[in-house]
């Protein structure tokens, strides 16, 4: 080999080295951003009641929710989808706890700490819970609704105040969320036909969304006063 294409090759060396490992740090990190936070999980605390977290992941990076049973009074979470897990706080009025995460499989083990005088994180003063996800449940007669829903996205079209055509669409996912454009995530189910959201995973409220035919003979989803379509 001549020795200027040798000094070249021994130049490259280093840089495929970084691109290797610039690449297994990415792959290593897609798991856990890949991962959705959102659902109820649950556990028994020490007296033998039972810890409640439900959380709703905003789109890959946030996720916030409520933690009840884990003291006399209820905590509000608020985190942030890391790397390495979810990483925030759990507080109320009377104070603030440190929050980690990390999801495996269906549980999510979780680690609250005290903070110390300077505010900050005393990982002597801590407690570990896992908790389990609860599966969306869906009885047989309500079937055959949540799969009509489940098969495409639904759009609403409307003209604005100012003219311009406006669009609303609705995806409806099989692990019980539904993703609003615009608007948040939230949770879905379907009991006695009657189809119900939740933001929480605790609060439901019926919808008066019914599945119908248009003139055309395509199916649409009946709304008050909009009409939803089947859509990509």
């Amino acid at each position: 080999m001549p020795r200027a294409a040798a000094r070249r090759s021994g130049s490259m060396v280093p840089m495929l080295r970084t691109v290797f490992l610039y690449a297994a740090a990415l792959l290593a990190c897609a798991p856990a951003l890949g991962q959705d936070y959102s659902g109820t999980y649950t556990a028994k605390n020490a007296s033998g009641g039972t810890v409640t977290l439900t959380l709703e992941q905003d789109g890959e990076k946030q996720a916030s929710g409520t933690l009840t049973g884990h003291g006399t009074s209820s905590l509000q979470v608020v985190a942030r989808v890391e790397s390495k897990g979810l990483r925030g706080t759990a507080g109320n009025a009377f104070g603030m706890l440190y929050l980690t995460g990390r999801l495996t499989d269906e549980e999510l083990s979780i680690v609250l700490t005290e903070p110390d005088v300077g505010g900050k994180p005393n990982p002597k003063r801590a407690t570990t819970l896992r908790l389990a996800r609860m599966p969306v449940k869906m009885t047989p007669k309500d079937g055959a609704l949540g799969e009509a829903l489940t098969r495409n996205a639904w759009c609403s079209f409307a003209y604005t105040t100012s003219g311009t055509l406006g669009k609303e669409r609705m995806q409806f996912l099989r692990n019980g969320l539904v993703n609003q454009t615009p608007g948040k995530q939230a949770r879905w189910r379907v009991q006695n036909e009657t189809l119900q959201f939740s933001r929480d995973g605790l609060t439901w409220s019926p919808e008066r969304l019914r599945l119908a035919l248009n003139s055309s003979g395509s199916p649409v989803l009946l709304a008050y006063d909009k009409e939803y379509v089947q859509c990509d």
